[in-house]
């Protein structure tokens, strides 16, 4: 089977042996991938470490397997480096991990995810105010992988009154009348749903606007997308 050609996100490198290393790309179309990039890491291969390190946006060719394994990877090059450094650097290995985490190695259509993290790396470098991007790209992620947060209607009974709960085993809010049914479920503020939904709809490129989230309100929506991590993506 010929090599397909894709650009990636580097999610994770791991040294492999003298001169190899396996990567976990986020692809532009295939989904995520789990591959060996063969030498390299010899000098004589004149490939630099920027074209598979960890953040990198990379263009490279795949050949797929027609099984589950490790793809071979081959003539990497870097696009963007997303070097960044500091607290910059920690937000953008940080969610990296997170979505490596989230994401289990698959064919599927991952445009949306692609692009949300090219967008990501773009905007870092002008937001002051990392609580903002970290609740809407992993929001984001969440919401593109099916699992919530859902906003709208109470998931147990459907209506769309009172929805003064959250549950993260659901995925979404509750209604008071129902939350003796779903026990899971935890108090939220009507305004902090609204923010919430305030992060689900803003484009990425005006979270450079958001200059402060009171501390009482990151905590919480926190705990809503932790939740939902913890009960679905974590083993």
């Amino acid at each position: 089977m010929p090599p397909t050609k894709v650009k990636a996100i580097v999610l994770k490198k791991i040294n492999f042996r003298e001169t190899s290393v396996i990567v976990h790309l986020l692809t532009d179309s295939i989904g995520k991938i789990h591959g060996i990039m063969k030498g390299v890491r010899n000098p004589t291969k004149k490939i630099p470490p920027l074209a598979y390190q960890q953040g990198s946006f990379i263009e490279a060719f795949v050949y797929l397997k027609p099984k589950s394994g490790l793809e071979l990877v081959t003539k990497p090059e870097i696009i963007d480096s997303f070097n960044f450094k500091d607290e910059a650097g920690i937000l953008w290995h940080r969610l990296l991990s997170d979505l490596d985490r989230f994401i289990p190695a698959s064919r599927f259509n991952s445009q949306e995810i692609y692009d949300l993290l090219v967008q990501t790396g773009n905007i870092i470098p002008q937001v002051k105010n990392h609580r903002a991007i970290e609740l809407l790209v992993t929001e984001r992620i969440l919401y593109y992988l099916g699992f919530g947060p859902f906003l709208e209607k109470c998931l147990v009974c459907g209506k769309s009154e009172n929805l003064y709960f959250f549950s993260g085993k659901l995925g979404g809010v509750v209604c008071s009348n129902c939350r003796a049914r779903e026990t899971t479920a935890f108090r939220l503020p009507p305004k902090h749903i609204q923010v919430l939904k305030f992060f689900h709809k803003i484009p990425i490129s005006q979270i450079p606007m958001i200059k402060y989230i009171p501390e009482g309100l990151y905590k919480n929506l926190k705990k809503c997308l932790d939740e939902i991590v913890e009960y679905h993506l974590v083993d």
